[in-house]
Formats: structure tokens, sequence, C-alpha cells
């Protein structure tokens, strides 16, 4: 079994200042006095506070004022602590909410306990908002009539996209325990074998890593598009197969990709199919640099297999990775998304394209994913396999 994983040091009083100051900035711009979170990435970047990943938004809440002072709502206490994290003492209070249930199970509940620390703004406050339930915002405007609440979601997600250095750091982290995951992976792929020992092998690496957290887990074996999920299918002689993976690391920061795996000799038309799809792959690497718009990427993977013969890739052929494993940049085609945005330095992204080839009637679908950081000159790329040096006692 891998040793623990030697995550990176880092100064997270620098990056809780780095961040801070972008969410006071979008405030300011917004002319918002506080901002009332309940997406887990959202609450960490704002606050560094790491809430649970199980229900998503369902379960925790933040206040963050303008100051950058912030009061938490959480549903594994039972009264108010004043001051309750000494390494965030920004944090000046934690409040109780319904415990272990979604929010909007408990409406009237989450509602007292949030428009209490609401009234506390003035008479009149504009609060952003990023994903609160219609049915809890409705509860919060007819508790508090004279606040404004304002959808703030679309400025957090944009002021994320170029990360600071610390995040870099934390960034590649996370990727090479994924890439190292993916090798466990495709070394536990064997004749007689499952799908599920494939996955069991990457989430036994990450956890004794030492991740923060496993956040998805697929693999399609003879299974043809639009469903990636294991189902306990056997491997045979020749069988190709992809799988994606996905963890937060120290820090919460992410990593999301894939690789495609074949057990024992395959056929020459599925190792052709393979080797465009790398040539695919390294298209949009190569376009991939400061100034490029998003949709070019797509466009020239697709014209690629498409002169192949083979399937395009039916969706985004990428996205931006951070404290989410999905967020900003969108890497798809104009018109399915809101902007053809073009891509900035700093800023880190997975890109996996994915092809389909029909082989004596059966329809293969393979895929590949690697997570990049956005540099002057081009792409670095992030998922690299660990040596036995980047682990305790390696």
């Amino acid at each position: 079994m891998t040793a623990l994983y030697r995550w990176p040091e880092y100064d997270a009083s620098e990056l809780h200042r780095a961040r801070s100051a972008r969410v006071q900035q979008a405030m300011d711009d917004r002319r918002v006095d506080a901002l009332l979170l309940v997406g887990p990435d959202h609450i960490r970047y704002a606050t560094d506070f790491r809430a649970h990943l199980t229900n998503e938004s369902e379960w925790f809440a933040a206040l963050v004022r303008r100051d950058g002072d912030a009061e938490l709502f959480l549903p594994y206490i039972d009264e108010t602590i004043a001051s309750p994290y000494p390494e965030l003492p920004w944090v000046t209070r934690v409040h109780p909410v319904a415990s272990w249930s979604a929010a909007t199970a408990n409406p009237l509940t989450w509602v007292r306990a949030v428009a209490a620390a609401l009234a506390g703004l003035g008479s009149a406050p504009r609060i952003g908002i990023d994903g609160v339930d219609q049915v809890l915002l409705s509860g919060l405007r007819e508790a508090l009539p004279a606040a404004e609440f304002v959808a703030v979601a679309t400025d957090l997600h944009r002021i994320r996209r170029e990360k600071h250095p610390i995040e870099l750091v934390l960034l590649e982290a996370a990727s090479r325990v994924n890439a190292g995951a993916m090798e466990a992976a495709l070394g536990a792929a064997r004749v007689g074998g499952t799908d599920h020992e494939v996955l069991a092998a990457a989430m036994a690496y990450q956890q004794a890593a030492g991740v923060e957290f496993v956040t998805h887990s697929v693999c399609n074996l003879r299974n043809g598009s639009g469903d990636w999920f294991a189902a306990g299918r056997c491997f045979a002689e020749g069988d190709p197969f992809f799988f994606d993976i996905g963890c937060y690391g120290v820090g919460g920061y992410a990593s999301d990709a894939g690789r495609t795996g074949f057990v024992g000799e395959p056929r020459d038309a599925h190792r052709e199919a393979y080797g465009h799809l790398l040539e695919a792959h390294r298209i949009a690497q190569s376009l991939a640099v400061p100034g490029a718009k998003a949709s070019t990427l797509l466009a020239a993977c697709n014209d690629y297999l498409a002169a192949q013969g083979l399937g395009r890739t039916p969706y985004a052929i990428g996205h931006g990775v951070g404290l989410r494993i999905c967020e900003l940049p969108t890497l798809f085609s104009p018109g399915l998304m809101d902007e053809d945005v073009a891509l900035v330095e700093g800023e880190v992204i997975a890109l996996e394209p994915e092809t389909t080839v029909v082989v004596d009637g059966v329809e293969t679908v393979l895929k590949i994913e690697d997570n990049f950081v956005v540099e002057a000159g081009g792409l670095r790329r992030l998922t690299i396999a660990p040596d036995p040096s980047e682990f305790v006692g390696g």
C-alpha cells in the first residue's frame, strides 16, 4: 500500500489574504454589504473553512462581511460559539442549524438562524448570495423585507479563474497524487478482473496518500457512450476501457483526470483509434495558450477526429480545475457556454478529448484527461505520477 504523500507546506495566511482580497473586491464591485454563501467551495475560498462535501450545499452556510469577518452555520453544534477556531480568527461565531439534514428539509429552522445573524447588518443591507435555495431565500425575504438579495455566484466563479502561486502548488500536488492513482488503476486491470477492482485500486491509492476527499470514480468497459459507471463487468483479453477519477488534496484543491487502458494485446483498430486520440489531445494542448478562445480547442480536436473517421468528443473538451473539480473556464462550443472566453495565464484546466470507434459492430469509447497550468509559453502538465521519494518513508 502507498505510504502517505509528502503534501507541500504552504503559507496559509498569505493564501487567505490573497483570496480574501479578491472576495472583498468582488463585494465592492457589486456594492454588497455581505455575502451569504452555501457552496462548500465558495465558503472555503472566502473563509478557509472546510465544509463537509457529503451533501454539497445542503448543510452549511457562511455570512461574510466586507471587513472579512465571517459567521458560520453548522449542523454539528447545538449552541452559538464565539471565536471557535484560533487558526481562523476571522470566523467570529458559529451557529447551530438543523442537524444532519438538508436545509430545505427544515427551512423554518434554517431561516430563523440565518435571519437573526443577517439582522445585525443594518436596516436595509444588500446581501450577495450564491446558490441559496428559493424556499430558503423566500423565507429570508419575508423575515427581512428591507434587505436586498443580489446574485453573485457568477462573480465568485470568475474571480477564481487565475490562480495564486500557492494555489498552483496545491493543485500540482493533488494532480500528482491523482496521476499515481491512475497508474495504480491501470495496473489493476487483468483478464477476469472487474471494473470495480480498477476503481478500488485508484481509491486505495488516493486514500493512502492522504487526500481530503475522493470526488468521483467511473469506469467504462464495453458500455458504449452515455454511461460511464462501473457495473462489475469482467475484463477479457484485448479489452479497451477508460476511467475518470478525481480527488481533493490538501487545502481542498482538486484534480480530475482519466486514462484509456487495454487488457492484453489490443486490436489494431483500437490501437489506431487510441493513437489518433492522443494526437487530438496534443493538438488541443498546442492551442491552449493565453488569449486562445475556448471553443477553438474543441473545434480543432473534433475536426481532427472526424477526419480520421472517429466519433467526436460529444461535450466540452475541458474545464477549469480549482476548489471544484469542474469550474471556469468552460471549454465548449459557442451557444453551449455563456461566453467564449480567452484563456488566461495562471489558470488550471483539464483537457479531456473522447472518441468512439466501432469494431465488429461494438462501439467502444476511448478517453484521456490531464490537468495543466496555462503559462505564457503554453501548457505545463500537472498530472505526472510522483516518484517514491515524494512519499513519507519513500
